[in-house]
């Protein structure tokens, strides 16, 4: 290398080559073309660098797809599923409802076919006693005013009986409820066999029970409340198998005309008379006072 002075530059020389003959001239379009494939090259490297971007990206969407449809076919089986037992759910209800609709079928042609049977059945509804299986109150009331006018017509007697059980509260606190229902329907029962073939036994409340004997004269309904006192004496009563003290009953007559010609007056009349009897020291029958 020589360094040579010149007006206000530095010229540098260099020799690569120190020999005697000329240093040969570079081939420049060899050297373009190297520089051109290495440029070539770089984007080559780039573009593989994208595409492995790209790849990775799309792997990512790969996945995500993937998890979304994995998503979606869980929950499509599942609304198969309940759509299925939703299906399954309509069958059974429909197929009860057709059972259901047949039974009412039978059910209405049977009482269309039986509709006398069935009204009496409802009579006999409105008219017992569920308890004792004797007429009620409602009953009571009517055949009073039907008897007591066919009396009237007829001129002839009309008995009435109004009996109590003695102690029923007590007997109740005692022994329970329950077992005083059996002493209710006990006394149903007797009043049902010892009564005449005309009489009415009815049940009038609670404790309480009447008995209509129609054409019955003073003494005839004096007789039968003393016999139905007797037979309550004799009454075997038992629940859970365990036996239950007896029981006794305060009986009120009183006989249409002497002791009122009307339903009121009659009620009063036997009404008091079983107050009477009560007061006396129950267990008796006692006549009502003109």
């Amino acid at each position: 290398m020589t360094i040579e002075p010149s007006t206000n530059l530095t010229c540098v020389k260099t020799k690569f080559y120190q020999t005697d003959e000329d240093e040969p001239e570079p081939n420049t379009s060899l050297l373009w073309e190297v520089e051109r494939l290495r440029l070539k090259l770089d984007k080559v490297k780039q573009e593989k660098t994208k595409l492995l971007c790209s790849q990775k990206t799309l792997k990512l969407h790969a996945q995500t797809l993937s998890a979304l449809v994995s998503e979606l076919t869980k929950k499509l089986e599942v609304e198969q599923r309940d759509r299925q037992q939703t299906e399954s759910t309509y069958q059974f209800l429909v197929t009860n409802l057709l059972r259901e609709k047949a039974d009412l079928e039978i059910m209405l042609d049977t009482i269309v076919e039986h509709s006398d049977l069935m009204e009496e059945l409802l009579h006999e509804q409105c008219i017992r006693d569920p308890l004792t299986g004797l007429f009620n109150r409602r009953y009571l009331a009517k055949s009073l005013e039907r008897e007591l006018c066919r009396a009237q017509l007829t001129e002839r007697s009309l008995g009435l009986i109004m009996l109590d059980v003695d102690h029923f509260k007590r007997f109740n606190d005692t022994y329970g409820h329950e077992a005083g229902d059996v002493v209710l329907r006990e006394l149903g029962w007797l009043l049902k066999t010892e009564s005449g073939p005309l009489d009415i036994p009815c049940r009038y409340g609670g404790e309480e029970f009447m008995v209509i004997l129609p054409e019955a004269s003073l003494e005839k309904t004096q007789q039968q409340g003393e016999h139905l006192r007797k037979a309550v004496k004799r009454l075997n009563l038992t629940y859970l198998d365990q036996d239950l003290p007896g029981v006794s009953i305060s009986v009120g007559v009183a006989v249409f005309p002497q002791h009122g010609l009307t339903e009121t007056q009659l009620m009063q009349a036997v009404d008091a008379a079983l107050y009477q009897g009560k007061t006396q020291g129950r267990d008796r029958v006692v006549i009502a006072t003109i």
